[in-house]
């Protein structure tokens, strides 16, 4: 679990919430990270004061559940009191596919302010870290439902602002989702 004093925290409907919140969904398993990074346009400078400004969505409609047989090692007591290791057939759920993220945060400052429509303009990134991970392990079986999973939260820990070789800022961001395993049964 991902733990930042500069961590926010958000349930499924998207509303901010304590890390407590998430901890607590029964099955919540598995955490989908991503890492993203934008440079600031010449002749802005980047502010970030709160979370009030953060937004990101996501789609994981390229991630499926497929199944792997694997070959584990049990172990078995005897009567006597003798451990004996047995090979042990399971099928590994393997979360895979791609997620994709989009970022808008922050507040784009114009070095020389001229006119302004709208709102404040934001950093915006994108991010699509591929996905390989075990999510559980079942007893072997001829298929599992490609949606074996479903969201119940995110996170997202204050954007990290550094300077390149240039002289620009790169401002970089973390998050991701918190995923719960449902089973391969429909």
């Amino acid at each position: 679990m991902i733990e930042s004093k500069n961590a926010v925290y958000f349930n499924a409907k998207g509303e901010m919430v304590d890390r407590q919140d998430i901890l607590q969904q029964e099955g919540c398993n598995l955490e989908l990270e991503y890492c993203a990074s934008a440079i600031v346009p010449d002749g802005f400078t980047f502010r970030f004061e709160n979370f009030d400004s953060f937004k990101a969505c996501s789609d994981i409609s390229d991630l499926v559940c497929v199944l792997k047989l694997e070959e584990l090692e049990g172990t078995v007591t005897d009567p006597s009191g003798r451990v004996i290791p047995c090979p042990l057939l399971v099928d590994a759920v393997h979360l895979i596919g791609n997620a994709k993220f989009h970022i808008n945060v922050g507040e784009l400052i114009p070095d020389f302010p001229g006119t302004r429509f709208g709102p404040p303009c934001r950093l915006t990134m994108d991010a699509v870290p591929a996905v390989n991970q075990v999510i559980s392990y079942t007893c072997p079986q001829e298929s599992c439902v490609e949606r074996c999973f479903d969201t119940v939260g995110s996170f997202a820990i204050a954007p990290r602002i550094t300077t390149d070789n240039c002289g620009r800022q790169v401002v970089t961001v973390r998050g991701g989702l918190f995923l719960r395993f449902l089973g391969c049964e429909e």
